[in-house]
């Protein structure tokens, strides 16, 4: 575990989200600070599901376009009605939000130059910060018997941590 992981456990959610929101800006992804987002408990409502408290630390928090975090391209939160929202991205194709909804996952992002969604695995017992997940889209829209997650992080954080790491490395990344 790299050395800022572990200072940032000992942080605030809020803490945690700003510090990552500090990295993105560094490596070029513009954020504004919000004094909440009216529109989040409709999102929840479409969920059926609170979003995971880091997670909406960030969209309550601040505002953005889409951007990457590793190979996941994260939904904008601007309200502004586009494709890309996560207003609007979650629920544009009707049968896969319901087989995600359904089945206890919150999608917030896609695989990046992908329609695979990207989720929070809110399927099992509570846990604080779910992990964050993949599927392959056609599996869903095929209705193949064998549809699983592929697991991409252990949570929100440590999904931006990591991406962060390695553009900080020079790896991949915009």
């Amino acid at each position: 575990m790299p050395p800022a992981m572990i200072v940032e456990e000992r942080m605030t959610v809020a803490e945690q989200i700003k510090a990552v929101v500090a990295r993105l800006e560094e490596v070029g992804e513009p954020f504004d600070v919000i004094d909440g987002a009216d529109w989040i408990e409709a999102v929840e409502a479409g969920f059926g599901r609170r979003l995971p408290a880091a997670f909406r630390c960030l969209v309550n928090c601040y505002a953005f376009s889409e951007f990457e975090i590793g190979e996941v391209t994260v939904f904008s939160n601007l309200k502004d009605g586009s494709a890309t929202d996560i207003t609007v991205a979650p629920f544009a194709d009707p049968f896969m939000s319901s087989w995600l909804i359904s089945r206890g996952y919150i999608q917030f992002g896609r695989r990046t130059a992908s329609y695979d969604p990207v989720c929070f695995d809110l399927s099992e017992a509570k846990k604080k910060e779910p992990p964050v997940v993949v599927f392959d889209h056609e599996d869903i829209l095929l209705e193949r018997r064998r549809t699983r997650p592929q697991l991409l992080a252990v949570s929100f954080l440590q999904l931006a941590e990591a991406a962060l790491h390695n553009k900080m490395l020079g790896g991949t990344g915009r």
